[in-house]
């Protein structure tokens, strides 16, 4: 073998096993077909469970390292319709990491690569997966080099962290089934201010809007100029309705300021948008995370809406799992290797999990975000305040999206791996 495991992918998922692998003395090798890490924001939402799960794995060093980099938020406010904004304070959660923590995925990455090359771990950038070929007692792969050429690279086992249009997925034939949601959905990272008479919003909190007009949702960044919460830099999530722009028509601020208006119905003045772009999001899922010695994670084996900040917390985490049984399977050598019931077990762990995530945001986004008409109206101004306005409901709520019941869960898979 020239490595043991082979990680197709940097992002926050492939970054996580990668590290963790390094942490629990597997030799693994990461390669990437990106010429670099990427510099725009992306995700942003890092959640307790996850947090916790890190210092499991990495001690209490890198979530602090997380925590002062971004904007940890205890407070998310849901502004319905014209009614006064409900809040949900999260300072209740169990957790050391009571509050979710607005971090750019750059940023995410950063550290975690950090993390990864504290144990002697780097990534091949411009390093990209041609094929594979798996017998059984390794993997067989061909990686296109920066020059074109082609380096055979052998591998017990190989994961794929490559994301929605994984390049591992597609070699060993797994399906993606689900669809797309309907609608224009645009992002801009910004410069904002409220508008006179509305500067008691404030910029420490995350919020959701729902009206007749659609939906948006407002995320604080810290200024890394300043290294404190910037007063006006944010991320704001757009789903317009009626009048959204057409498909082919360009979207610069203008149009943006114009639709944001309308949707929070506040009279907001953006500037200086350092991203603004349209997306399309999909939901969908593989049917299984083991093909032989070949291993889906994250994003390559299920995407779906960003509602709640589930995805990237759920690809660490499954990272963190696998990362767990690879080492025990590893560690059993050459009788192990043939152990099915160790590797088995990640996919029993996170499929389930994965199901769940997928129902969940589903649900949140065809409810709280795509809901028209009249079903629309019957939910903003009765269903959601008597939900969010629960107590209860809302405890639970805060707790599942915290992802810390799962995390708990599994926190015994992972400190076994460091014995």
């Amino acid at each position: 073998m020239d490595v043991a495991v082979l990680v197709v992918g940097a992002g926050p998922t492939g970054l996580a096993l990668a590290a963790m692998l390094g942490r629990t003395g597997v030799p693994v090798r990461v390669i990437d077909k990106a010429v670099g890490r990427s510099q725009q924001s992306k995700a942003l939402g890092v959640h307790a469970g996850t947090l916790e799960a890190l210092s499991d794995v990495f001690g209490v060093g890198l979530p602090a390292r997380m925590v002062a980099t971004g904007q940890p938020v205890r407070a998310v406010h849901f502004h319905l319709g014209d009614r006064q904004p409900i809040a949900v304070d999260l300072g209740g959660l169990p957790s050391p990491y009571n509050f979710v923590l607005v971090l750019p995925q750059g940023e995410t990455e950063r550290l975690l690569a950090e993390q990864a090359a504290a144990f002697n771990v780097a990534v091949d950038w411009n390093h990209e997966l041609a094929a594979l070929r798996q017998d059984g007692d390794g993997v067989q792969c061909e990686v296109r080099r920066p020059d074109g050429g082609i380096e055979l690279v052998r591998a017990a086992y190989v994961v794929g962290c490559d994301g929605a249009h994984s390049e591992v997925r597609h070699q060993v034939g797994a399906g993606f089934a689900g669809g797309s949601y309907p609608g224009t959905f645009l992002l801009a990272d910004v410069s904002l201010d409220w508008g006179p008479g509305y500067g008691d919003l404030g910029h420490d909190s995350v919020r959701f809007f729902s009206t007749e007009a659609g939906a948006m949702a407002f995320f604080p960044l810290k200024d890394p100029d300043q290294a404190t919460l910037g007063p006006t830099l944010c991320r704001l999530v757009l789903i317009p309705k009626g009048d959204a722009p057409a498909a082919e028509a360009e979207v610069d601020l203008a149009v943006f300021t114009t639709l944001a208006r309308a949707v929070s119905g506040l009279p907001l003045v953006l500037e200086e948008a350092a991203w603004l772009t349209r997306f399309t999001i999909h939901h969908r899922m593989v049917k299984r995370l083991r093909h032989g010695r070949v291993f889906l994670a994250g994003d390559a084996a299920h995407i779906h809406s960003a509602a709640g900040g589930q995805g990237m917390n759920t690809g660490i985490q499954d990272a963190l799992n696998l990362g767990a049984r690879l080492t025990e399977a590893l560690r059993r050598g050459p009788r192990g290797r043939k152990d099915e019931g160790v590797l088995d077990r990640y996919a029993q762990d996170r499929l389930p999990v994965a199901r769940g995530v997928l129902r969940g945001t589903d649900l949140i986004s065809r409810v709280g975000l795509l809901a028209d008409g009249w079903w629309g109206r019957l939910l903003r101004r009765h269903i959601l305040p008597l939900v969010i306005g629960t107590p209860f409901l809302r405890r639970r709520i805060a707790l599942t999206l915290s992802q810390l019941p799962v995390s708990r869960q599994e926190r015994p898979v992972r400190l076994a791996a460091l014995d």
